[in-house]
């Protein structure tokens, strides 16, 4: 199952906007509030049949419409949700129109990380029912389980008959899974007396919930996946690599290093082959590791409306760009200068137009301070600074 194409009108900040997405990877980037999570939570709704106090028709207008084509075993199928919500006690039962298959959509929302969790026992699997998979569109899956999961996936491991092969399969991945962004750590063992999962790392054995906020966060993702695919499709016995439904994860790059970020578009890629991902990210590392086709841009057009903006692209993705063209041509940055650094390069600027070499040289010592030690605008401020130097001096001689 993937999302073709998708038509949202009226919702939030958005008036009206088409996109059609990529069957594999979708990363959507641009400024805070042009309505990046807005189209992720009404993908979100079209599955759902929960009050949502997330999503708002847009001020103004009667009612929010969102169309979407949907790819269900190669057969494409149209599916809407309309509704009328100005306060949140309007948002009651949102009637989503794939609601049916909700079970094959996985939200991820930006509470990733977690503290230490006593683990009592070992636990059965639970029950998914639909509702739970109309309430997570909202709050997202929870971090909670997986450790549970985890600790019970192991233990039964060594036993003949005791887990599928689609468990054993998923289980190989679940324990690559601690070294796929860093291949120092590693998974060692279970504790058998406090239920405790421990890691092998370079600085000797590190509780599971001790791990750094960035590994948290990409294990939230990465392993979450993972449990949610095997407690939803329990009878089905689906892989990770069989997955094919649509995952959201909103803001990807969450408290990873930029190393990092650059790596999980391609580990999710690698671990759920057939899955759709639809993430919004702030990271232009993410968007440098990306392929032609994955990024969507929004910005507002002259009028203000949020439209997606036109890309130049190569076979390469982004992968030749660099951060700083990336933040500008893609992510519609308009300076990547400090305001102290603006307000220093104006101060140098008047005094050179003005032939005040004293001054000039004065800021000029401030900024060279304040640059990068490589920065090309030491020489460009140099020869300028010469410039009105030499003025000066050949009025003093005159």
């Amino acid at each position: 199952m993937h999302i073709e194409h998708i038509s949202i009108k009226n919702v939030g900040a958005i008036g009206n906007l088409e996109l059609s997405l990529n069957s594999h990877m979708n990363l959507i980037c641009g400024p805070n509030g042009i309505g990046k999570s807005t189209v992720l939570d009404s993908i979100g709704q079209l599955f759902s049949y929960a009050p949502n106090a997330r999503l708002q028709t847009r001020y103004n207008c009667s009612k929010s419409i969102i169309n979407a084509s949907i790819n269900l075993d190669g057969t494409t199928s149209q599916f809407s949700s309309h509704f009328s919500a100005h306060i949140p006690e309007d948002n009651q039962g949102i009637n989503g129109g794939a609601r049916e298959h909700s079970n094959n959509l996985i939200v991820l929302k930006t509470h990733r990380t977690f503290t230490y969790q006593n683990l009592n026992a070992i636990t059965r699997d639970p029950t998914r029912h639909t509702a739970e998979y109309w309430n997570t569109v909202q709050n997202g899956i929870s971090t909670n389980e997986t450790k549970g999961w985890f600790v019970n996936r192991i233990v039964f491991e060594p036993h003949p008959n005791s887990l599928k092969e689609s468990q054993r399969e998923n289980l190989s991945l679940a324990k690559s899974v601690f070294s796929i962004l860093n291949k120092e750590f590693k998974f060692s063992h279970i504790n058998a007396s406090t239920h405790d999962i421990i890691l092998d790392t370079p600085d000797g054995n590190v509780y599971y919930e001790y791990l750094s906020s960035g590994f948290k966060s990409s294990l939230s993702i990465l392993l979450g996946i993972l449990r949610e695919i095997e407690f939803r499709f329990q009878s089905e016995q689906t892989t990770a690599k069989e997955f094919d439904g649509i995952v959201l994860i909103d803001e990807l790059e969450l408290h990873l290093h930029p190393e990092w970020q650059s790596k999980i578009v391609e580990a999710l890629k690698a671990m759920f082959p057939c899955a759709q991902f639809v993430c919004t990210t702030h990271s232009p590392h993410i968007i440098q590791a990306a392929e032609p086709s994955e990024v969507i841009a929004l910005t507002r057009d002259g009028s203000g409306t949020v439209v997606q903006k036109s890309i130049p692209s190569s076979k390469y993705g982004f992968r030749g760009w660099t951060v700083e063209e990336v933040l500008e041509d893609v992510m519609g940055m308009e300076d990547l200068r400090t305001a102290t650094l603006r307000r220093m390069l104006d101060s140098f600027g008047k005094a050179i137009d003005d032939d005040d070499s004293h001054a000039a040289k004065r800021i000029y010592d401030e900024l060279t301070s304040a640059l990068h030690p490589a920065s090309h605008l030491r020489k460009i401020l140099s020869l300028q600074l010469a410039s009105v130097e030499e003025i000066e001096e050949g009025n003093n001689k005159k």
